[in-house]
């Protein structure tokens, strides 16, 4: 994995980072420390930067967005992994 190095994001209230690991551009925010609508907000912006290429979408939040998802099936899948702290990591990809 590549170094994460910052990343600017237009119009997004949290930090982002980029990084590479195995070919894959990853880009990362972590919203575990904020209330709604905020991670939502952020997963949009992300979203954008992700849409209609091969970059995945990585977000770690208190919670599993799971309201989120019907709302995204058709455009993308994910992966969800439970961190060692409790945080929820989930990974989004374009279909």
């Amino acid at each position: 994995m590549s170094k994460k190095q910052p990343l600017e994001v237009s119009g997004a209230s949290l930090p982002f980072v980029t990084y590479t690991q195995d070919g894959i551009e990853y880009i990362e925010f972590d919203a575990s420390a904020c209330h709604p609508p905020e991670p939502m907000v952020n997963f949009m912006k992300g979203f954008e930067l992700i849409k209609g290429n091969d970059k995945r979408l990585v977000m770690i939040n208190a919670q599993e967005p799971a309201p989120l998802y019907p709302r995204i099936a058709n455009d993308l899948t994910w992966d969800v992994e439970v961190l060692e702290s409790g945080d929820i990591k989930v990974v989004f990809q374009n279909r």
